[in-house]
């Protein structure tokens, strides 16, 4: 009871996303349908995970094409609440966010946003090539000691359709646009190196955010540069110093300072160099991070703010991989990219699409392709606001998980509290339990009632004279 009461406690903070109540219960029962369903995901799972019948599943998909609410809306309300959690980790006593992008796997031939994607990973699992949707994802570090969790918080299809306005924008420049978005001042944004750039540092900057990142190896710093004005050439005035080539900065690891961090969830020794340089500003330093592994291994780690040390960077870059293990979950646990909304008036995309170009379409179908790709993000972002809870959960309830986990695991996590999964079978396990008993209290249940509630009888009309 405790658990359930917890998660619509939570849901509840984010009720005034919606314009109207009826939209809100969907949105509980679908997070509820989503948790308690032993099903593959798909809605109808949802809808055979609470026990409704087949009358309701129209209900529920409209949900995901409803022009009463903002998904954007739901995501930045989830976020505030996540940033004000206790169990927030904080760099510095400001939150650390994690971005990266996801690459999923789509073969539907009447699927806006779907293109030929290139995969970059060293996993012999995944083709070098697929057709698929490319998703930009933001979570918020939560941790209890060693452990640690990316609660997502948002997720924005980035690819794949040519938008009306121009200049377009990289996937760069979207990702930044996300972290400025739900971000709040001060915080820290860890990201992969694909995303270490001045497109990035510029707005962050503006907006009060830091970035930590990895840079390429070959890497090209700038020093300070000191103008003499007795001294001037033809042309536009100096502004960047000398070419700093960090690679050639590397010393050996006798001479260079050490550190034990906790990295990728184990203590290890690395050894690490600080400079500051110019990069992508002649106005603004960074400190690059020279690091060397025990294995002999260099990278090049680059942090906006100049006063962290050399230690807290690489220990803070390590927390990235956290952002991986999410989308693991999503992706395996909860099916979180299994949606299948098609749209029946898009011609048969070819085996492997280009980007939608939507200029050459009128307005009805742009229309329709801006409301698909929102219940894309809809499905997507409801399954990540349910994995963020499960987290939360393991979190705040380790107990009463425990107690109520219905099987075994050989192999337990080492930090003690349960994982999502643990966390979810908890909840399934509880399911008949708390709904036999029609608690009141609960939301869920009230729901229910009003779901399975008898059609009033009608009146015969009277057959007196």
């Amino acid at each position: 009871m405790e658990l359930y009461a917890r998660i619509e406690q939570i849901l509840h903070k984010l009720r005034p996303a919606f314009s109207r109540e009826v939209p809100f219960e969907w949105f509980v029962l679908l997070i509820w349908g989503l948790l308690l369903s032993h099903q593959p995901a798909a809605v109808t799972s949802y809808v055979n995970g609470l026990g409704l019948d087949e009358s309701h599943y129209g209900a529920a998909l409209h949900w995901f094409h409803s022009k009463a609410f903002r998904m954007d809306e739901i995501c930045w309300r989830w976020g505030r609440w996540l940033s004000s959690h206790p169990a927030a980790q904080r760099l510095k006593g400001h939150l650390v966010y994690l971005g990266d992008g996801i690459k999923v796997g789509k073969e539907g031939r009447k699927m806006p946003g779907v293109k030929g994607l290139h995969q970059e990973s060293e996993d012999v699992n995944k083709p070098e090539w697929i057709r698929g949707h490319y998703f930009s994802a933001l979570g918020l570090l939560l941790g209890q000691g060693k452990a640690l969790f990316s609660a997502p918080i948002v997720l924005k299809l980035h690819d794949g359709i040519d938008p009306l306005a121009r200049p377009k924008l990289t996937l760069v420049d979207k990702m930044a646009a996300v972290c400025v978005a739900y971000m709040e001042r001060g915080s820290y944004a860890i990201l992969d190196a694909y995303y270490a750039s001045a497109k990035v540092l510029k707005p962050f900057r503006a907006q009060g955010l830091h970035l930590i990142s990895r840079v390429a190896i070959s890497t090209v710093a700038k020093a300070g540069f000191s103008a003499n004005p007795s001294v001037r050439g033809p042309g536009r005035p100096r502004v960047w110093g000398a070419d700093v080539k960090l690679r050639e900065l590397f010393a050996p690891i006798e001479t260079c300072s050490q550190a034990v961090v906790w990295l990728y969830g184990q203590r290890q020794t690395v050894y690490y160099q600080c400079f500051n340089f110019y990069w992508d500003s002649p106005d603004e330093l960074v400190l690059f991070v020279l690091t060397q592994l025990p294995n002999g291994k260099q990278i090049i780690l680059l942090s906006s703010d100049t006063t962290l040390t050399g230690a807290q960077v690489i220990e803070a870059y390590g927390w990235r991989f956290k952002i991986e293990v999410s989308f693991r979950s999503l992706v395996q646990l909860l099916g979180g990219f299994d949606y299948r909304f098609w749209l029946r008036s898009m011609t048969r995309a070819s085996s492997w699409p280009k980007n939608l170009v939507l200029a050459d379409f009128d307005a009805d179908f742009q229309a329709k392709v801006a409301t698909k790709v929102e219940a894309f993000e809809r499905f997507v972002n409801l399954n990540a606001i349910a994995l963020g809870l499960l987290q939360v959960l393991a979190l705040e309830l380790p107990n009463l998980v425990w107690a109520h986990f219905p099987q075994w695991f050989r192999t337990l996590p080492k930090h003690g509290l349960p994982s999502e999964q643990i966390v979810r079978m908890a909840l399934q396990h509880l399911q008949p339990m708390v709904l036999a008993k029609r608690r009141p209290t609960l939301l869920l249940a009230k729901l229910f009632a009003a779901k399975f509630k008898p059609p009033e009888t009608q009146k015969q009309p009277s057959l007196a004279a």
